[in-house]
């Protein structure tokens, strides 16, 4: 299982709340009118988040985001199906002008593993952590030793790990996450993974900023050097638009 992954930012002259709503109802809606070799379709709607490092300009090109999607594909293969089918280049990517920044977009191919996701539930949010390595860190090396202690801090019961109600590590595949199709800009940065993170709303906050500590810490003993200024995190709202997966569908 594969998930192409999006970060969005809204188009000129939109409010957050006109762009919500029409990802979730007008185009959710016509990816739902044919699924074609997505298995599953979430948004998650951007809430809060904080961008870059504090006195380091490299932050000015993590542009807010408002929305991430994430897709998810049984393979490689059927997710080529889908982005050739006439009604993904016709119908569904050419809508994107009705609400996205394009040349903004933010994309990543991902492989998910490590997942203890909880069913969406009232008063529960869900924090997505992009992690971007120092300059000079060989990306598999990063991920490895950072996958490690993102480990190291799920294993500390007393530590943040407690305020958690499900998780999940994605790291990057190679590739430019089909850049060219959400219409993302080349000086956009290449991220190496990310996080899904899971809390009550009431400590969210709390819990999330003692796991980015904790993070950080444990990164740093293993080598994994973390570039502050370009990771960020965003606190969302998740919107399953379809889950084929949940009951072991098959592929549509």
């Amino acid at each position: 299982m594969i998930k192409l992954v999006a970060a969005v930012r809204r188009r000129p002259g939109m409010t957050h709340a006109e762009y919500a709503e029409y990802i979730e109802t007008v185009h959710g809606g016509i990816a739902l009118a044919d699924k074609l070799t997505v298995r599953k379709y979430v948004q998650n709607h951007v809430l809060d988040g904080a961008y870059g490092a504090l006195g380091d300009v490299g932050y000015q090109v993590t542009l807010p985001r408002d929305s991430v999607t994430e897709l998810y594909f049984d393979d490689l293969a059927s997710m080529g199906r889908t982005f050739a089918d006439p009604y993904a280049r016709e119908v569904v990517g050419p809508d994107a002008v009705n609400f996205s920044d394009q040349p903004a977009a933010l994309s990543l191919l991902v492989e998910e593993s490590g997942t203890e996701a909880p069913r969406s539930k009232e008063g529960m949010v869900k924090f997505l952590h992009f992690l971007k390595a120092a300059d000079g860190l060989a990306p598999e090396a990063f991920q490895r030793d950072l996958r490690r202690a993102y480990d190291d801090v799920l294993a500390d019961p007393a530590g943040p790990a407690r305020y958690l109600r499900g998780q999940e590590w994605n790291a990057a595949l190679p590739g430019d996450g089909m850049a060219a199709y959400f219409g993302g800009a080349s000086e956009q940065p290449a991220y190496d993974a990310y996080s899904a993170l899971w809390f009550d709303e009431a400590d969210a906050l709390t819990g999330f900023r003692a796991w980015q500590q904790a993070l950080a810490g444990q990164a740093e003993k293993r080598g994994a050097h973390l570039q502050p200024s370009l990771s960020f995190f965003l606190l969302t709202r998740e919107a399953v638009i379809f889950d084929d997966l949940a009951d072991g569908g098959t592929a549509a």
